[in-house]
């Protein structure tokens, strides 16, 4: 069940200052791209995205980033 089928789901994320959001299906993302008023350019973004891809919300402000695993941290990722 998503967190955009009922208003206080909605509310939830809206009260969220900051949002990662991560490869979406083709299903769910003009949902997404409405309720966060993207540019359709992210849509195809999103869809697409390989791992560690995401885009970053933060009051309003979006960007594109990518989180990378450090060689230090693999002990602690892929255990």
């Amino acid at each position: 069940m998503s967190l955009f089928g009922n208003e206080q789901g909605k509310a939830i994320i809206n009260i969220c200052p900051t949002k990662f959001i991560f490869k979406q299906n083709s299903g769910n993302v003009d949902e997404i791209v409405d309720f966060f008023h993207l540019a359709d350019g992210t849509k195809q973004f999103l869809t697409t995205a390989e791992p560690g891809e995401c885009v970053m919300n933060i009051n309003n402000n979006v960007t594109a980033i990518k989180f990378e695993v450090m060689e230090y941290e693999k002990q602690f990722v892929f255990t």
